[in-house]
């Protein structure tokens, strides 16, 4: 039988943390192959590492070693095909709902799209979650869960 190839490939990952002249090791040799339409669940105490491997799959961190493959391109920063949801929420609460999106889209689409086509892929993500509503408002004047999305 032909497998076909992973949609989600975590090969040899290491993963240190460096304070004060310490490093510390979070991770040893992860590797996951995960098929296209497959779902998983990572599981394990506080502290485990799940978050850390998380954060290297979104392109939030770069693994010591080994690397990350998600849909035949290498990782290595964030891109608009893999998302994260943040037990809590990181918004800066002087911007508005719409701000908060734009400094994230601008950073990921710089020189890969004008102003315009990063204006309407914001608005079209926001409508997906059913945010449009709340655009201009702050995150002091929305619920946790529209904090989440």
């Amino acid at each position: 039988m032909i497998m076909s190839q992973p949609y989600l490939s975590i090969s040899r990952v290491d993963m240190d943390f460096s304070r004060g002249g310490v490093t510390n090791p979070v991770l040893r040799d992860v590797n996951l192959d995960v098929q296209r339409g497959e779902y998983i669940s990572l599981i394990g105490h506080s502290g485990c590492g799940k978050s850390t491997v998380l954060n290297i799959v979104a392109g939030l961190l770069r693994a010591t070693s080994g690397g990350v493959i998600v849909d035949g391109r290498e990782v290595n920063s964030p891109g608009p095909d893999r998302a994260l949801v943040f037990q809590n929420h990181s918004l800066l609460p002087w911007l508005t709902v719409y701000q908060n999106v734009e400094i994230a889209v601008q950073k990921i689409f710089k020189g890969k799209r004008s102003a315009a086509e990063q204006r309407d892929w914001i608005l079209h993500n926001l409508d997906m979650v059913s945010m449009s509503h709340a655009l201009d408002r702050l995150p002091a004047e929305i619920s946790g869960g529209m904090k989440q999305r």
